[in-house]
C-alpha cells in the first residue's frame, strides 16, 4: 500500500472513529444524566465496582488475540482465523465460570466480616450483580473475528456504525427500566443487552466469511506466543487503569464511590475518544508503515501523529484542571456536586497518557514486554500513593495521587523514545504550551462561569 493511500485511509478512519465516539459519549453523558436523576448514587458505586471486578478479569484473561489478527502475516487465512476465534471462545467460557466463582466469594466474604461494614464490597447486592454481569463474558466470546480484521483494513464506518447501535440499544433498554423500577438491575440489563447486539451485529453487519472455530497447533501457538506478553501487560495494565477502584471500594462508602464513579465517567467520555484512535487507527497505521519496510516514514508518522496527539492532550488537561468542576455543578444536581473536585484532579492525567502513543509503537514493533514494565510502574505506584495520599490528605489525597501515578511510566517510555531515534525536538516540543494555553483559557472560561452562575460557586 502506497504511503497517500495508507494517510487517506488513516484519516478516514479517524474521522469515522472520532465522529462514532463523540456521539456514542453524548449518549452515554445524556443517559447518565437522566439516570442520575432516577437512581441514587449508591447505584452508580455499585455498578462501578462490578464493571471494575469484570473489567479486571476481562484484562488478566487477555491474549492479545485481536492484535494477533493485526498484525500477523496469516490474518487472511480461515483457518487462522478460526483458531484465533476458538480460543476467544474458550476463554469466554473461562471468564464466565470464574465470574461465578467470584460472585460466591464476595458473598462469603461478606456474611464473615471480611469487608469494612458501608462499602462496596460489603453490600449484600454485590455478588448477585455478578453473576446477571458474567453473561456478557459468555456472549463476548462468541464476537466474530471480521471485528477484528476490519479493525485491520481501517473500516472506519462499519467499526462506528456497530458501536453507536449497540451503545444506543444499552441506553434505550437501561432508561425505561431504570423509569419503570428505579432499580440499580437496569444498569446492569442494558449492559448485557448492549453485549448482544454487539455480537450479533459482529457475524452480520461487518464483511468477511462467516467463520467456523477450527484449531491449527502452529497457529495456536502463533497467537499464543505473541499474547504471552499481552497478557502479562494486560494483568498489569488492568492494575495501572484500575487499581485506583480496586483499592477505593474498599475505603470508601457506596454513595461515595458512586460520586467518583461520575467523575471517572466523565473522564472516560473524554478520553475514549482519544484511546479509541490510539487503540483502532494509531495502533493499525504504525502497522501497516512497518510492513512497508521503510523506516524514515515509520518513524516520520510517529512525530507526526505525537504532534498532534499532545496538542490535543495538552489544551485539554489545562481545560479540565482549570474549569472542569463547572460540568458537573451545570450537568448534575447537588447529590452529586461533589464530582467535580475529583474531576479536576483527575485533569491532571490527561497529559500523563501522552506516551499512550509511544505504547502503540511498542505494541507494534512487537516488544509488548515494554508495555508491561511501563505498566508495572504505574500500578506500583498507585498501591503506594493512594494510602498515602488518603492517610495525609484524606479523600482529596486519595484521588489527587490517581492523577499523579499515571506519570510513573514516563521515564521509561522516554528511553524507549531515546532508543529508537525518536526523542528529539520535534516529537516533544508541543505538550508544555499547549497545557499552558489550556490552564490560562481554563481560567478565563472560570471566571466567566462565575459570573454567569454565582449560586453554583463554591
Amino acid at each position: 500500500m502506497t504511503v497517500p493511500a495508507l494517510k487517506s485511509r488513516m484519516f478516514n478512519a479517524a474521522g469515522w472513529l472520532i465522529g462514532s465516539n463523540v456521539a456514542g459519549q453524548l449518549l452515554r453523558l445524556i443517559s447518565n444524566l437522566i439516570l442520575t436523576r432516577l437512581l441514587l448514587p449508591e447505584a452508580f458505586g455499585l455498578v462501578a465496582a462490578v464493571n471494575t471486578l469484570y473489567f479486571g478479569l476481562v484484562m488478566f484473561s487477555d491474549l492479545g488475540v485481536w492484535q494477533s489478527v493485526i498484525r500477523s502475516e496469516h490474518s487472511d487465512d480461515p483457518r487462522f482465523l478460526g483458531t484465533a476465534w476458538s480460543v476467544q471462545l474458550l476463554r469466554g467460557v473461562l471468564l464466565f465460570f470464574i465470574v461465578m466463582a467470584i460472585a460466591l466469594v464476595l458473598h462469603l466474604g461478606a456474611g464473615a466480616g471480611w469487608f469494612e461494614s458501608g462499602t462496596v464490597y460489603a453490600d449484600p447486592r454485590l455478588p448477585p450483580m455478578m453473576v446477571v454481569f458474567g453473561l456478557s463474558a459468555l456472549l463476548q466470546g462468541f464476537e466474530s473475528m471480521n471485528l477484528a480484521s476490519a479493525q485491520r483494513e481501517l473500516l472506519g464506518l462499519k467499526l462506528a456504525r456497530l458501536e453507536i447501535l449497540s451503545q444506543l440499544s444499552a441506553v434505550l433498554v437501561t432508561i425505561t427500566l431504570a423509569w419503570l423500577t428505579r432499580s440499580v438491575w437496569s444498569l446492569l440489563i442494558g449492559s448485557v443487552v448492549s453485549s448482544a447486539v454487539r455480537t450479533l451485529m459482529s457475524h452480520f453487519a461487518l464483511p468477511g466469511k462467516l467463520a467456523r472455530p477450527a484449531w491449527d497447533s502452529s497457529y495456536a501457538h502463533e497467537i499464543v506466543d505473541f499474547g504471552k506478553w499481552i497478557f502479562i501487560s494486560s494483568i498489569i495494565g488492568f492494575l495501572a487503569a484500575n487499581g485506583e477502584k480496586l483499592i477505593l471500594g474498599g475505603s470508601l462508602s457506596v454513595a461515595s464511590f458512586g460520586i467518583f464513579s461520575i467523575a471517572s465517567m466523565l473522564m472516560a467520555a473524554f478520553v475514549g475518544v482519544y484511546s479509541s484512535l490510539n487503540g483502532h487507527v494509531v495502533f493499525s497505521s504504525l502497522s501497516l508503515a512497518l510492513k512497508s519496510g521503510d523506516k524514515s516514514e515509520e518513524l516520520r508518522v510517529y512525530a507526526h501523529v505525537q504532534s498532534l496527539v499532545d496538542l490535543f492532550l495538552g489544551a485539554s488537561a489545562g481545560l479540565i484542571i482549570m474549569a472542569g468542576q463547572w460540568a458537573v455543578w451545570i450537568l448534575y444536581d447537588q447529590r452529586y456536586h461533589s464530582a467535580g473536585w475529583m474531576l479536576q484532579c483527575l485533569g491532571l492525567s490527561v497529559i500523563a497518557i501522552r506516551h499512550q502513543v509511544t505504547e502503540q509503537l511498542m505494541f507494534a514493533r512487537g516488544k509488548p514486554s515494554w508495555v508491561s514494565a511501563n505498566n508495572a510502574l504505574r500500578a506500583v505506584a498507585l498501591v503506594i500513593m493512594i494510602p498515602l495520599g488518603q492517610r495525609v490528605w484524606g479523600e482529596f489525597g486519595a484521588i489527587l495521587a490517581v492523577a499523579v501515578c499515571q506519570f510513573a511510566s514516563w521515564p521509561l517510555s522516554l528511553e524507549f523514545k531515546r532508543r529508537q531515534g525518536l526523542l528529539t525536538w520535534a516529537t516533544e516540543r508541543w505538550w508544555i504550551p499547549a497545557l499552558a494555553f489550556g490552564l490560562g483559557l481554563g481560567w478565563l472560561l472560570n471566571a466567566a462561569f462565575t459570573a454567569l452562575f454565582p449560586l453554583l460557586h463554591r
